[in-house]
């Protein structure tokens, strides 16, 4: 989603050193939270769940207002593992050749409804003047869309030994479906068709499965609802330039498939998924008047949850702020508070001040988040940098020393 409001403009005024006439060297933005602040809070979330409440009591407290039912959900989705940005966002995407190395068995690959090839060696994948290349076994293999499937799947062999598929480049091992290969935008795409209810929500790993362990079990079952639901949006959404319904990463949800299976504490996860499926096409989703919703979270929160509207641009009726003690009760979050350095030069170019001697947070959010930063220099001049919560974060933290900011849950800024 863009943000919604910008960050006034300023003019960065001439950098002038420090001095120790009322100017410090540097400042302290301390804060708290970590995440954009809409939806659940993953921390609050497992605090919750060892205080004893149940995943419909925390998806009720976060998404206020949505229903939480069992509904009917496609069979499969399509999940792009490698291969070209389909958004639009800068920085992501693959851009070169890729090779598929299946372990432990062997695999067929499939054009046009048959078998073209078979073998247990690497397959190498790669495109030419807008064509896909396959090359295995000492052979190339030029088709529009190709399959790649596996022993000990329902689609090869599925009394041998069971194989697992890596894809260079990607983020995990794939045991269950089977991989589309296609060219796109000049770029091998990949792509893991798998059971929605099955191998997509296993291989999610958006919450440390260590929380079932810790008395977190409500917690991940909420997350495994919410994942779904978000799942079951986009899976609405097939996306030609990928063939996909949604991507392995944070531009969707972050998807290591068969890695998240055998992790030490993968058994928790598994448990919460089965516990929040019916049926490989039926299973609890979030609801607003009947509609799947896009159930956005993060990780904690500053004390508060944030009003859509406040961080993006979009009001959203089941995402309205809450209250939030869970989070800094978690055990195991670090970013119960943090800080961050903030250069004399750098907040001169921040503020676009000859010199900065003050800066203080002069408006919030009903979430606690920052909206407005005043700063002021030693001859009195000031300078305001006001937007949604997301940009203050955002134009923030590109001039801290870490060049990020956790959060805005921002509490004060203080002179060094």
């Amino acid at each position: 989603m863009a943000a919604a409001a910008a960050a006034a403009a300023l003019v960065a005024g001439p950098v002038a050193p420090a001095s120790a006439a009322g100017v410090p060297e540097s400042f302290t933005v301390d804060g708290s939270g970590f995440g954009h602040g809409v939806g659940m809070a993953q921390y609050g979330a497992y605090q919750m769940a060892r205080e004893g409440r149940t995943q419909g009591q925390i998806l009720g407290h976060y998404y206020q207002g949505a229903q939480n039912t069992v509904a009917t959900t496609p069979r499969d989705i399509d999940v792009q593992v490698y291969g070209p940005d389909p958004y639009g966002f800068s920085g992501y995407g693959d851009t070169g050749a890729t090779r598929i190395d299946v372990k432990g068995g062997s695999w067929l690959l499939q054009a046009q409804g048959r078998a073209v090839a078979r073998g247990s060696g690497p397959v190498d994948v790669s495109v030419s003047r807008g064509d896909l290349v396959v090359r295995a076994e000492g052979r190339t293999h030029r088709y529009d869309r190709m399959w790649l499937v596996w022993s000990g799947s329902p689609y090869y062999r599925q009394d041998a030994a069971p194989a697992v598929a890596h894809v260079r480049g990607a983020h995990g091992a794939y045991r269950w479906g089977r991989l589309q290969l296609s060219a796109s935008a000049g770029v091998p795409n990949v792509v893991n068709r798998i059971p929605l209810n099955g191998a997509y929500l296993y291989g999610l790993a958006e919450m440390p499965a260590s929380w079932g362990a810790h008395g977190g079990r409500a917690a991940l079952e909420a997350q495994a609802v919410v994942a779904r639901s978000f799942a079951l949006l986009r899976s609405g959404d097939w996306k030609a330039r990928c063939r996909c319904h949604v991507v392995d990463d944070v531009r969707d949800q972050h998807f290591t498939g068969y890695d998240n299976e055998v992790s030490s504490y993968a058994r928790y996860w598994a448990d919460a998924v089965r516990a929040t499926t019916a049926s490989l096409t039926r299973a609890r989703v979030l609801t607003w008047s009947g509609r799947p919703v896009e159930a956005h979270y993060f990780s904690s929160s500053g004390g508060r949850t944030a009003h859509s509207e406040d961080v993006w641009s979009s009001e959203v009726p089941y995402e309205r702020s809450v209250a939030d003690p869970y989070s800094k009760r978690a055990p195991g979050n670090d970013y119960r508070s943090w800080g961050r350095l903030l250069t004399q030069e750098s907040a001169q170019r921040l503020f676009g001040l000859p010199a900065v001697a003050s800066i203080e947070v002069t408006d919030r959010y009903r979430s606690g988040q920052a909206a407005a930063l005043v700063a002021t220099s030693p001859s009195g001049e000031t300078a305001t940098v006001r937007g949604s919560a997301d940009r203050i974060r955002s134009v923030v933290g590109k001039h801290t020393r870490a060049g990020t900011l956790p959060s805005s849950w921002i509490a004060r800024i203080r002179a060094n």
